[in-house]
């Protein structure tokens, strides 16, 4: 069988047995050793990434199971095999719940039985990256593809998407968040339903003109409108659950321990809700740090650990305007204009963060003679 590329560490106090495992798997493992859980730690902080770790149970120091958790909380798709010579069930509970164990094998382990598990967790590795590469680049990437599609069909709307994602990845960042991949796409696809509104509605509600009942009705719609078209795409269960709840008057939440979808769904509704209230004051005109203190004056509307997070973010980034030709627009700034066909015809909202898909078309309008001129950006870092 052909050697594996991906990487193996084993780590076990007795260097006769890694000498011996060495010897055994050397053409057919690309297998690293550790003599401590200690050097085990580094080896995966600083030669990572590692498919496979297997430890053994009873090491001085660290044993086995704090060790194979420090290698969960540093490198999460690392699939974890424990060793031990003196096998119970205590031992066993505690290694599958802290360190998340895919095996657990007593010694005398024979090789080939061991070699087969090692190939097992090899596959498990690539199942999990597959996993990963397939939420972080596949499917993210087609959501892109959609935003920027309906960014061309409603501009000014989903500009606000692009502005809406930001002040969010301000506060997942700070928050630590995991899974931020559902928040960013929640923010990227939070006003889908604007599709269905009539412009003179969306153009209400940017300018904060009083709407009628039956237009707020209409409006109120869009969240839920979001949420249908989400829910038949696989996998964005929990986004299109916190697109949906972005109206949701809750004000403060309280959360403890590892989050729950439904938990994630109420956070991530709130976390939009103050997105949204704070790009919508700001697109008006108030001044950043009116605008949160007009959020911090409603506590019961706006959660005030999240304000007060968005707050110390802002104040945290720096902003470098620039005013260049459209073949020098980069993906990832962020339009401080308006972008209009000489006849009018808005092309892309200010605000809007451009896409690659975006700058093709500015390049189009350009060669057709429909645009021409510098463009005024900006990047946030």
């Amino acid at each position: 069988m052909e050697k594996p590329p991906e990487k193996v560490l084993m780590v076990d106090d007795d260097r006769n047995l890694l000498d011996a495992f060495r010897r055994q798997f050397r053409k057919r493992l690309d297998l690293e050793t550790a003599t401590s859980g200690a050097d085990g730690v580094q080896a995966v902080r600083d030669g990572g990434p590692f498919a496979v770790v297997i430890s053994d149970m009873q090491m001085p120091n660290m044993n086995g199971v704090e060790f194979l958790s420090q290698v969960r909380a540093i490198s999460p798709n690392t699939v974890r095999i424990m060793l031990t010579g003196n096998a119970n069930l205590d031992v066993a509970i505690d290694a599958v719940n802290d360190g998340n164990i895919f095996r657990f094998m007593n010694k005398p382990v024979e090789r080939e039985q061991f070699y087969q598990t090692i190939l097992d967790g090899i596959l498990q590795y690539r199942l999990i990256t597959a996993e990963k590469v397939l939420l972080n680049k596949t499917l993210k990437g087609a959501v892109d593809l959609l935003a920027d599609i309906l960014s061309m069909v409603k501009p000014a709307a989903f500009s606000q998407s692009s502005r809406i994602k930001r002040h969010v990845r301000t506060m997942v960042n700070s928050l630590s968040l995991e899974d931020g991949w559902h928040y960013d796409l929640a923010a990227m696809l939070c006003q889908l339903g604007y599709i269905s509104l009539p412009e003179e509605l969306i153009q209400k509600i940017a300018d904060d003109t009083e709407l009628s009942h039956v237009e707020s009705e209409l409006y109120n719609t869009h969240p839920g409108m979001s949420a249908r078209l989400l829910k038949h795409i696989p996998r964005l269960e929990i986004v299109a659950a916190m697109v949906e709840r972005q109206n949701d008057n809750i004000g403060k939440i309280e959360f403890q321990g590892r989050l729950s979808s439904g938990d994630k769904a109420i956070l991530g509704g709130q976390i939009l809700r103050v997105a949204i209230a704070y790009d919508q004051l700001v697109n008006r005109g108030v001044d950043e740090g009116e605008a949160i203190s007009q959020l911090k004056a409603a506590p019961e509307r706006y959660d005030p650990i999240l304000v007060e997070t968005l707050s110390l973010g802002s104040r945290n980034r720096k902003v470098e305007i620039l005013t260049l030709p459209i073949d020098q627009l980069e993906p990832g700034f962020i339009l401080d204009q308006p972008i209009r066909t000489k006849g009018g015809v808005l092309l892309v909202a200010k605000g809007q963060t451009l896409s690659q898909a975006v700058l093709f078309r500015l390049i189009a309008a350009q060669d057709s003679s429909v645009f021409s001129g510098a463009v005024r950006v900006f990047r946030v870092t």
